[in-house]
C-alpha cells in the first residue's frame, strides 16, 4: 500500500504571522510497493517524488512571498 507524504513550506514574518505557504502531498511506495518492485526501483520512485514535491513547494512558496514583498514595495 502506497503511504501519502506531505510536505509544507511557510514564511512567517517577525511577529510570528503567516506570510505564505505552500503545500503539496504525494504518494510513495509503502513495504508492499517496496516487496513487489524491489527495494532499488521503490526507493528509485520514492526519492524521485519527494524531491519534486520539496521542489515544487519551496519554488511555490518563495513565489508567493516575493509577491507579497512587491506588493509592500508599490505601496510605500
Amino acid at each position: 500500500m502506497a503511504v501519502t507524504m506531505k510536505t509544507v513550506t511557510s514564511f512567517y514574518d517577525e511577529e510570528g504571522n503567516l506570510i505564505t505557504e505552500s503545500e503539496r502531498t504525494a504518494m510513495v511506495p509503502g513495504i508492499e510497493e517496496i516487496d513487489r518492485d524491489g527495494f532499488r526501483a521503490a526507493f528509485h520512485e520514492l526519492e524521485v517524488t519527494v524531491l519534486d514535491i520539496t521542489d515544487d513547494t519551496r519554488e511555490t512558496a518563495l513565489s508567493g512571498l516575493l509577491k507579497e514583498y512587491s506588493k509592500k514595495k508599490r505601496n510605500q
